[in-house]
């Protein structure tokens, strides 16, 4: 495994089709809201897996091969692992208070990121676009906002697990 708590890696798909990921994250958050027949993506995220919902994507695709080598390297083995992903899809008072990842591993996709931070309770990251933050789970943290802003904030949020999770709907095999 990563000997830090946290690595911070730059998406090169992200940064080279932003404007096409934040069509296919606004198209995909309505996938999600009727064909699940929820009121919002981010709670939930057990009943979906973002990658899944947007796999006809060439840009998603793409974004899930790299964030698939990411964590393999962060992690730094080959044993069987598993992940979730679901859309966070804000607006100013919408952010995430104070949460925790009851998983291994926790990071999160920085799509459309308007002038935020996450705020760990040992650190800080200034969220830009195409960030990717993986991290040790179990870490508790929050969203604050540097700026109003009129459009979604945009991010994509994953656990990643050893472990079984065959009763859940939202976990995919990494390979």
């Amino acid at each position: 495994m990563n000997k830090n708590n946290y690595k911070l890696y730059k998406s090169n798909t992200i940064l080279n089709n932003r404007e096409d990921l934040i069509n296919v994250c606004f198209k995909t958050h309505d996938k999600i809201i009727n064909n699940l027949k929820v009121s919002e993506t981010t709670w939930s995220y057990a009943k979906y897996n973002f990658f899944q919902m947007s796999s006809s994507n060439i840009n998603c695709y793409h974004l899930f091969i790299e964030l698939k080598r990411i964590i393999r390297e962060f992690v730094g083995h080959t044993r069987p692992l598993w992940f979730q992903s679901w859309l966070n899809f804000h607006t100013p008072n919408q952010v995430l208070d104070w949460h925790n990842h009851n998983w291994p591993f926790h990071g999160y996709i920085s799509i459309d990121s308007k002038k935020t931070k996450t705020v760990f309770e040992d650190y800080e990251i200034m969220n830009e676009d195409g960030n990717i933050y993986i991290g040790l789970g179990h870490k508790k943290h929050k969203v604050e906002v540097l700026e109003n802003y009129d459009t979604p904030r945009i991010t994509i949020g994953f656990d990643v697990t050893e472990g079984n999770v065959f009763h859940m709907n939202s976990f995919l095999p990494i390979d």
